[in-house]
């Protein structure tokens, strides 16, 4: 009889590549993370997550109270930011002219710096705001409601990051084509890239991530690949072929998962393709990920289930 399929997922060993893949222990979704959201509370297209380390897990969506906030147990904590962030008009700035979408939360990404500090990336207002880990506004960066791509401004910025020297790296992805570096007091140091297909140029620099030697990994939606740069922005190396890279999380142990299309693939330190993670259709478009420190996988997905799916756990 064939294996039921419900929530277990298999790591596949092949890509499309043909055998040769090292073979990864399965992963089981956790039916029972996150515990479900209070009476009057709904997820609406959770674009990201992000964990402290106490263990909280902090979700970017976009609806109503857009950060919220779950215990290591996943059991709901409430909600940050509520009295920060405001709905606003989207355009599709990959139309000419650009065309609006709807108005709303427009959360984009979220990161948790090593001071557990906690960083959204809320590319309706065209901002990046950092949060003290008790919810307090401690900064903004970018000017509130007006694009650019000058030392002040943004356009529709997708991610962000911060190093262990508490550099902070924006992907500023959607209208403009380029990294930003700012201070850890958020001044403006420099920013690279332009469009294009080259390497040091981006087409929707979209997921970033800075590992402990400082290096800043750049996933593009659009030119299917991660780039690699120093802390400065010298190019380094390349990964090429990953359709539709959305998002990145450097493992713990090494390498990375990658959100590509509807898959996740996990790559070696070099780039190189080792696994494929679930199926065609087991995720709608991973959009944010994070790895907890047993090696487990936390998946934000905004476009399945009516966009109305929660976060999930998968369990190594």
């Amino acid at each position: 009889n064939p294996m039921p399929r419900p929530i277990l997922l298999l790591v596949l060993l092949t890509l499309g590549l043909g055998a040769g893949l090292a073979a990864e222990p399965a992963f089981s979704r956790d039916p029972a993370w996150p515990e479900p959201l209070p009476d009057g509370w709904k997820f609406r297209m959770a674009s990201n997550l992000a964990a402290d380390s106490k263990g909280r897990i902090y979700v970017a969506h976009r609806g109503p109270h857009p950060v919220i906030v779950f215990g290591r147990d996943g059991k709901f904590a409430g909600s940050i930011g509520d009295e920060v962030f405001e709905q606003t008009m989207m355009y599709d700035v990959m139309k000419s002219p650009p065309a609006p979408i709807s108005r709303g939360f427009w959360i984009h990404g979220i990161h948790v710096d090593p001071a557990d500090n906690v960083w959204v990336t809320d590319y309706g207002r065209q901002a990046i705001f950092k949060f003290s880990p008790d919810g307090r506004l401690l900064l903004t960066l970018g000017t509130l409601n007006r694009t650019g791509a000058d030392e002040r401004t943004f356009y529709q910025p997708a991610g962000v990051a911060v190093s262990r020297t508490g550099h902070i790296y924006v992907a500023d992805g959607y209208g403009n084509s380029r990294v930003v570096k700012f201070s850890p007091e958020g001044r403006f140091l420099t920013a690279w890239g332009r469009n294009g297909r080259q390497p040091g140029e981006f087409n929707l620099p979209h997921g970033i991530a800075v590992d402990d030697q400082g290096r800043v990994y750049v996933a593009e939606r659009l030119n299917h690949r991660v780039q690699v740069f120093d802390a400065d922005g010298k190019f380094l190396t390349l990964w090429p072929d990953l359709p539709f890279a959305n998002s990145i999380v450097l493992r713990r142990d090494g390498g990375a998962y990658v959100g590509a299309g509807r898959d996740i693939i996990q790559v070696d330190a070099s780039g190189r393709r080792v696994a494929k993670i679930g199926d065609y259709e087991t995720f709608g478009a991973p959009h944010g990920m994070l790895e907890d420190a047993a090696g487990n996988l936390y998946v934000a997905d905004p476009v399945s289930d009516g966009a109305a799916r929660p976060p999930r756990r998968f369990i190594r």
